[in-house]
């Protein structure tokens, strides 16, 4: 068997995989069968025949076919060369073998080159279409406000984009915090209850920003977070919340208030979002917020250590008035000494059984670094010779500022260290060989000692060792935050947070390395801290902490994102999408508390004070835009806006208070920006009685007028029954039409609410006065109209006709002359009144059939029925002329049916 026709049978087999599980018997014949098969029928055919069947000769003549001329014809064609091969094959001709075998090769190449090619394609058209896909399926997933996948509470969501963490995308991607806007009850409930009380916070900030006061809003947090998790307590949490109050400098707080130095409103955001990264004022910052990291973590080791003495209070033995140094020593005693026994044979103990090294470590890791300097100089003689030096480079490095050591002294710390203890780093005591590294950033290439045993102490000692770079440093001593923050990512999450079930520590350690933008996306993966890393990014943003995607990048899905530095296309920038997450949050409390959703909003132009113009005005329409949102969703648009009462009198909604932080200067332009901008978006996506409502909200009367004789002429030219509709008012809507709201009128959807507004608009002085003559004019119009139909549903058909008569733009009993007159006035007539003309000439013409039938019809030869039905007989002939004069085109069947009732009462 060929290899070609193998390959073929395989791809036959593959035809029917779909059908494998279904009862169905098999077919199995082999390639070689099918030819047995096939040479057989083929030998058959070349066999004469012996006779035919008389009947089939018969039949088919009958149909007209010549079976003697067929039969001739099949006998011409040679089957015998069905299983020749086509071309002939080159057993003997050598020379043409070969040549056909190189045409054969380059053949194959060129083919197997062209399938590769195609393939080729077929992968990265795949590979591109998928990514559009998920890019699309995100921002679809992050518009609806659903997360395009589900995580278990201890789950973290890949992405956000799903970044994020995407959620944003996610976002969504999908966008990171998706995950934790589920739309569940219960969920949503759990969700709400834990935020209530950092929105009191949230709330007090928007005064606070208001005044123009500096406000403890870490601290507060805080406080917020204790509450929040006050039957559940979660210590992580709290701890967290202190370290980015540490980090960030909320220091010196009493009841939650500043007691020296005022952290303002934006206070690092020059520094940190507006100069060149290898700028003084960014790298004084840097310096700082690590200053807050080593507070945090040397608090926090202290009291490790207060603890560990308070449960082994026994063994410490410390009795008392204990200072920083016999605390110490009780801590190492309690670690290292064990029945009188040292533990540790590497550690360099005095003749009074201290461990030099060991002390001095603990009280600079705990935040005693003048004690530790006192210490060494009291013990200095207890130190070995060779170490005395040391008391010298721990003073200096001390005194320095940014601990950096004089040249003369950093020359000789690093020769001793070399020479002494770099080699024997095996046998040294490991605190004596951690501090030489901290004082004298010895060996950079090793960024860690035996002495560090746990993640704190590595962070401690990484930050110990950091320093932005100089000009004149050297690169073997060059260790500076940006190589930290590429260690940590190295790492990652899966290293900080293996089993995904802390995600805080993870965090926190993108904060100890000032990459706030990336752990506030990781932290929101997390649907149980989506309310904290909410918070913690108002926080962040609030004192200039958070980047932003540039103007090109805030629509993208993803919540965070990062850019290629200007100054060094090496490394990368994180931006998160702030104003995204904010709009979620606004989007989640929207449906119960609009007003606290509105809170979250205005802190998205926090970020308007940036140095990019373009990237500040589209934070403001950022915030509008989603203002205009929870403003069409929420639907109390009175109480968010404000309304205008029957007597004039304006009362403020609850947004006004708050214009100054949304960059909104004035009334009028908050009504510009917000009320009208969100009139029009209801009036485009078709939500009329919405738009109606905000346009009177914003005294945008004719507009208001306008859309009124829209739904009037609409219900006319509809008019399933305005009888009907114009009693139509469930659950008190006529008497809240009454009311004289915009709202109100238009809550029950209603004919009759519509009727009411408009004839209170025209009847008010005020407000008529803003509306333009024509839009009254054709408000009169369509109320008389609106009347007309009412009659006619009734059956009031003479009623009807005086409603007609009375609006004069329809003849129903004149001359040749009027209705000319009347046919040119025709062509002024609003839209909205011409819309509806069709079926105003139609029932027009039905009410003066109904009045001449009954006319005719009447048993009785009443005085004047004959003059009567003249009468009607001449509107009749008048209306048909009036209706075949006008230049207006009318549906199909409005003439058929003019036509017929005409000729009903004529005949």
């Amino acid at each position: 068997m060929s290899t070609a026709l193998a390959q073929l049978s395989q791809r036959a087999k593959q035809l029917t995989n779909h059908i494998e599980g279904l009862d169905m018997p098999h077919i199995q014949r082999g390639i070689d069968q099918i030819e047995s098969q096939s040479r057989k029928l083929a030998a058959k055919s070349t066999k004469p025949v012996d006779g035919a069947d008389n009947k089939a000769l018969l039949f088919l003549a009958k149909g007209g076919v010549d079976t003697t001329a067929s039969n001739n014809l099949l006998n011409t064609i040679n089957l015998k060369s069905i299983f020749e091969p086509l071309h002939p094959v080159y057993e003997t001709d050598t020379e043409a073998y070969l040549k056909h075998q190189h045409e054969h090769t380059i053949l194959n190449t060129i083919e197997e080159s062209r399938r590769e090619t195609v393939q080729h394609f077929d992968n990265n058209f795949e590979t591109a279409l998928n990514y559009d896909w998920e890019r699309t399926k995100k921002r679809i997933f992050e518009e609806l406000g659903h997360s395009a996948e589900r995580a278990d509470d201890a789950a973290v969501v890949p992405n956000l984009a799903r970044s994020t963490v995407g959620a944003p995308q996610s976002a969504a991607g999908a966008p990171s915090f998706l995950s934790g806007f589920g739309h569940g009850s219960a969920t949503l409930d759990s969700i709400l209850s834990k935020l209530r009380p950092y929105y009191r916070v949230v709330y007090n900030l928007c005064d606070a920003r208001l005044q123009g006061a500096g406000m403890a809003l870490l601290t507060q947090f805080n406080e917020a977070a204790q509450i929040a998790s006050k039957e559940e307590p979660h210590p992580k949490i709290q701890e967290s919340w202190e370290l980015l109050s540490a980090v960030l400098g909320e220091q010196e707080l009493r009841n939650g208030r500043f007691q020296s130095q005022i952290l303002k409103e934006r206070v690092y955001a020059k520094a940190y979002l507006m100069s060149p990264y290898n700028s003084l004022p960014a790298a004084r910052l840097r310096q700082l917020l690590i200053k807050g990291s080593l507070a945090f973590l040397e608090k926090q080791y202290m009291n490790v250590i207060e603890n560990s003495i308070a449960e082994n209070s026994g063994d410490a033995n410390l009795g008392g008035v204990p200072s920083i140094a016999n605390t110490v020593r009780a801590f190492v005693h309690i670690k290292y000494v064990r029945y009188g026994n040292w533990t540790q044979p590497n550690l360099e103990v005095a003749a009074g059984g201290t461990a030099l090294w060991a002390q001095m470590y603990y009280m600079i890791r705990s935040g005693h670094s003048k004690e530790a300097l006192e210490f060494a100089k009291e013990q200095e003689a207890h130190f070995l010779p060779a170490d005395r030096q040391f008391v010298t480079y721990l003073g200096a490095y001390l005194q320095s500022e940014d601990h950096t050591l004089p040249v003369q002294l950093q020359d000789r710390i690093m020769t001793d260290y070399n020479q002494r203890i770099r080699y024997a780093a095996d046998t040294m005591d490991p605190y004596k060989l951690t501090l030489y590294k901290i004082v004298g950033r010895c060996e950079l290439s090793k960024k860690t000692t035996p002495a560090i045993a746990a993640l704190e102490d590595y962070i401690w000692l990484q930050l110990r060792l950091v320093r932005e770079n100089r000009p004149e440093t050297p690169p073997q001593d060059r260790y500076d935050l940006a190589a930290f923050q590429d260690s940590i990512l190295k790492f990652g999450p899966a290293y900080f947070n293996p089993k995904n079930n802390n995600p805080l520590q993870y965090f926190q350690v993108l904060i100890f390395s000032q990459q706030f933008e990336r752990a506030i996306h990781y932290l929101s993966t997390f649907r149980p801290y989506i309310v904290e890393a909410v918070h913690m990014a108002i926080a962040l943003t609030y004192y200039g902490l958070l980047r932003i995607p540039a103007v090109h990048r805030v629509s993208d899905p993803n919540a965070f994102s990062t850019t290629k530095s200007a100054e060094d296309p090496s490394r990368e920038i994180g931006h998160f999408n702030f104003a995204q997450l904010m709009h979620y949050v606004a989007r989640m409390l929207a449906d119960r508390y609009p007003t606290e959703a509105l809170t979250y909003l205005y802190q998205i132009c926090l970020n308007t004070d940036l140095a990019e113009a373009r990237t500040n005005e589209e934070q403001t329409q950022l915030c509008h835009s989603y203002i205009q949102d929870l403003i069409l969703h929420a639907k109390d648009h009175a109480t968010l806006l404000g309304t205008t009462t029957k007597g004039g009198i304006k009362a403020p909604g609850v947004m006004e208070k708050y214009l100054k932080l949304i960059k909104i200067e004035n009334k009028d332009q908050f009504v510009k920006q917000i009320t009208i901008k969100a009139a029009d978006r209801s009036l485009s996506e078709g939500r009329v009685e919405d738009a109606i409502e905000l346009y009177s909200i914003a005294e945008e009367y004719n507009m208001v007028m306008t859309l009124l004789n829209k739904q009037m002429a609409e219900a006319l030219s509809s008019n399933p029954g305005l009888y009907a509709q114009l009693n139509m008012t469930t659950g008190g809507g006529a008497a809240a039409a009454a009311a004289g709201g915009a709202g109100d009128a238009m809550g029950n959807n209603s004919l009759l609410a519509t009727r009411r507004l408009a004839k209170e608009y025209m009847n008010d002085s005020q407000i008529s006065a803003r509306i333009s003559d024509k839009n009254l004019e054709t408000c009169r119009t369509l109320l008389q109209l609106v009347s007309f139909m009412e009659q006619y549903d009734r059956g009031r058909y003479e009623a009807a006709l005086a409603v007609i008569e009375q609006l004069d733009f329809i003849p129903l009993e004149a001359d040749m002359a009027r209705i000319t007159k009347k046919v040119e006035e025709f062509k002024n007539l609003d839209e909205s009144v011409a819309r509806s003309f069709p079926e105003i000439l139609v029932k027009t013409m039905e009410s003066i059939y109904r009045l001449y039938t009954e006319l005719k019809e009447s048993r009785y030869d009443e005085p004047g029925r004959r003059e009567l039905m003249s009468l009607q007989k001449r509107r009749a002939r008048t209306l048909m002329m009036f209706a075949g004069s006008i230049k207006f085109r009318m549906p199909a069947d409005t003439y058929a049916r003019l036509n017929r009732l005409d000729v009903f009462i004529a005949a």
